[in-house]
């Protein structure tokens, strides 16, 4: 599925790869990518990754994005991780201190193992 190029979602097993495909994001599009990721949390699926692999741009729009997407999820009793094969995502993730809060992985194939 495919929604305005914002997000990609595949899914493997049970596990929801959410691809944010981006460099940076304004406010109108951060509302888009809101309602994306909203529609993402009606369907069935619990269990969820962000790549973030091709976010030029980790704002904190997106990451506030991010952290209501966790907490709805949290509240379905879903259960979200992080990953990045760019060090830009995973820097600011870093410095916000967010990688104390989530899962962060530097591989997908390391993000999809922590659900086993």
């Amino acid at each position: 599925m495919i929604y305005q190029n914002l997000v990609h979602e595949e899914v493997i097993g049970e596990v929801s790869i959410v691809r944010l495909i981006f460099n940076e994001i304004n406010r109108d599009q951060r509302d888009d990518l809101k309602n994306q990721m909203n529609h993402l949390l009606a369907g069935e699926r619990k269990e969820f990754i962000i790549d973030l692999s091709k976010v030029g741009f980790l704002s904190s729009l997106v990451v506030a994005t991010i952290i209501f997407f966790a907490k709805e999820l949290a509240l379905k009793g879903g259960r979200m991780n992080l990953f990045s094969t760019s060090n830009e995502p995973l820097a600011v993730l870093r410095i916000t201190k967010l990688d104390k809060i989530f899962e962060v992985y530097s591989s997908e194939k390391e993000a999809l193992q922590s659900f086993k």
